[in-house]
């Protein structure tokens, strides 16, 4: 870096200061500014004085240490001038620093002198942060379940970062090799090892074909969503067996009537080892040895930290099962986690194992048979010397928490989808509803629809389905929506991204003319409850009667069960007719009709609004 290098960036041309009484959250206002471009320090100000900053950093150790309260920093170094030498001489002590702040006598923001930061680096930065803010999210995850739960819990934490002080920089230098080749090169296939590399880690379970037959069965490992929960798909392979949603752990003990069920991300499910190879089979298997045939241990283990943690929440459970997990952090527990039978650290082990980048392939949770047994050995010790075995039998009724799971991902999702439209609770004593619309087009019907739920509440958000599997595309609807209720106040129009009813939510809404057995909705209705409603404030949702279309008539009946759960209303109108027969207004019929070049009917079911921005595109066709 020169000082060429470095450029000075005025206050006003800026997207990073901010006013500290237009943040009402800080860690979600500095997440998704550093998440969405290239700065990665916040200044903030307040009554026109420089009240401190907030780096990219900061914001990981406040997710990292799981802080109650993320403060903005007031000690912060300076220049009084433009001055580029005194720049680099900050830059070149602070490596990891892009930026520094020039003040007019210490109390106002003049601009920052800043230099381009490498693109790798950055996005390691931005990695780093989402991986620390999904974590956070997760432990407390962990914490809910445990409250909630019936079972008894054994909580396993790691720590990353004491495996890898541990290692020689040799070693380090070899499991940074093997992540080049894995991204490209000869080695690309064979995720970076060589074969005297996998040799060594599988050692005597090492045949030829073994690292082709591993790779190609993990990938056919697929995983199966319902209801936000992901199984895995049964499969009969040669080294990997899974059945009822998780992987079979082979040295079970027939008649064996309790329960030990793991939970974790990769290294609880064994990706790359065989079954009997896995961290349960080494515990089914001291289990076995010491007589304890009355149990069984359950791999219940996903590839992903953001898929394994979900399932736990609809397991049905009772207070004879003891359910072991693998925590992404070192847990805290208070008083109200009585059914924690202990937390245990399972760091040591890594530790004490010779050459470990032997038994390792790019990280210490993608581990052999020796790691995994190791690991097994110490959950059992740990389990004999507190006795967790020996507890009275209970009365054995399994309980599950709830039957759907709502993940961080798509909690994310709405957060930034939510900003994009400026979407916020109302004020106090404010009604607000809701209509989720295809509107295949926009019809007199929907508007009677709309009218009446406006007589009801103060803000009523219209939600266009945003999926483009209709007969008019997307666009078009969402603009005849609007130009259908544009003289109405109160109303907000808005897509319904990716969650609000969609292929990914109720996929059968889509295939209406082929589904024979109709199920998988409470998926879509939960996320709207807990999510959608829950953050902004709504209290009624209103629906068309539907007498004809089967799907539509069991989704709204099925909102009427499950939204009162959130204090949400469903409301059902009836349709809309017209004419002296009173026909019943169709968007169907309308679409027929554009197809047979009906103009009346189309003229006699649609507002004016629909009709020309129609005629503007069919009438000469």
């Amino acid at each position: 870096m020169k000082e060429t290098d470095l450029v000075f960036l005025p206050r006003e041309n800026m997207s990073s200061v901010y006013e500290v009484e237009d943040i009402s959250d800080l860690p979600d206002m500095a997440y998704y500014h550093f998440m969405n471009s290239e700065d990665e320090i916040l200044y903030v100000h307040k009554a026109g004085e420089m009240l401190g900053v907030c780096s990219i950093g900061d914001l990981e150790r406040f997710y990292n240490t799981r802080e109650k309260e993320l403060t903005v920093n007031r000690q912060y170094t300076f220049l009084e001038t433009i001055n580029y030498r005194g720049a680099m001489e900050f830059f070149e002590q602070k490596k990891t620093i892009n930026e520094i702040p020039v003040m007019t006598d210490g109390k106002e923001l003049a601009g920052v002198i800043r230099y381009e930061k490498e693109k790798n680096f950055r996005n390691k930065q931005k990695r780093s942060l989402r991986y620390a803010r999904s974590s956070e999210w997760h432990m407390r995850e962990i914490e809910r379940f445990v409250c909630a739960t019936r079972a008894r819990v054994v909580l396993y934490s790691y720590c990353h970062a004491e495996v890898v002080e541990h290692l020689s920089e040799r070693e380090i230098e070899i499991l940074k090799r093997r992540r080049k080749r894995a991204e490209s090169g000869k080695y690309a296939a064979r995720l970076g090892l060589s074969e005297e590399e996998w040799k060594k880690f599988y050692q005597s379970d090492y045949e030829t074909g073994i690292v082709e037959t591993m790779i190609a069965e993990k990938d056919l490992c697929r995983p199966v969503v319902r209801n936000g929960i992901t199984t895995f798909q049964d499969m009969d392979g040669k080294y990997y067996h899974f059945k009822d949603g998780y992987r079979v752990t082979p040295n079970h003990v027939a008649g064996a009537d309790r329960r030990i069920l793991m939970y974790g991300p990769c290294i609880v499910t064994g990706g790359y080892c065989k079954d009997e190879s896995t961290i349960a089979y080494y515990l089914q298997e001291c289990l076995n040895k010491k007589g304890n045939a009355e149990w069984n241990v359950l791999n219940k283990g996903m590839y992903n930290p953001d898929l394994c943690y979900g399932r736990m929440f609809e397991e049905e459970l009772s207070e004879d099962d003891i359910v072991i997990i693998r925590c992404i952090k070192r847990p805290v527990f208070g008083e109200k986690a009585a059914n924690v039978l202990f937390c245990g650290d399972l760091t040591e082990e890594f530790l004490k194992i010779p050459s470990l980048t032997d038994h390792l392939i790019n990280h210490p949770l993608h581990c052999n048979s020796v790691v995994n047994r190791k690991i097994a050995e110490r959950i059992y010790r740990d389990f004999c010397e507190k006795r967790v075995l020996e507890f009275t039998r209970g009365s054995g009724v399994p309980e599950r928490i709830q039957d759907y799971y709502i993940s961080w991902d798509v909690y994310e999702y709405f957060k930034g989808y939510l900003a994009r439209y400026g979407l916020h609770k109302e004020k106090d004593g404010l009604l607000a509803g809701t209509v989720v619309m295809n509107c295949n087009p926009f019809t007199r019907g929907h508007r009677y629809l709309i009218e009446q739920a406006l007589c009801r509440v103060d803000r009523l958000y219209l939600f266009v389905v945003e999926e483009d599997r209709s007969y008019f595309s997307f666009q078009d609807r969402l603009e005849m929506v609007k130009q259908g209720v544009a003289d109405l106040s109160g109303v907000r129009v808005i897509p319904s991204g990716k969650y609000i009813l969609s292929k990914d939510t109720f996929a059968q809404y889509f295939e209406k003319e082929t589904v024979q057995v109709i199920e998988g909705m409470d998926y879509d209705i939960r996320i709207f409850g807990e999510v959608v409603a829950r953050h902004l404030g709504i209290q009624y949702r209103f629906v068309g009667e539907e007498p004809f279309d089967r799907v539509t008539g069991v989704y709204n009946e099925t909102m009427k069960r499950i939204l009162p759960e959130y204090d949400v209303r469903v409301i059902e109108i009836p349709r809309a007719a017209c004419g002296e027969e009173r026909a019943v207004i169709s968007a169907t019929s309308v679409r027929k009709a554009l197809e047979e070049k009906n103009w009346h009917i189309v003229e006699r079911f649609c507002p004016e609004s629909t009709v020309t921005y129609l005629k503007s595109r069919y009438a000469n066709d």
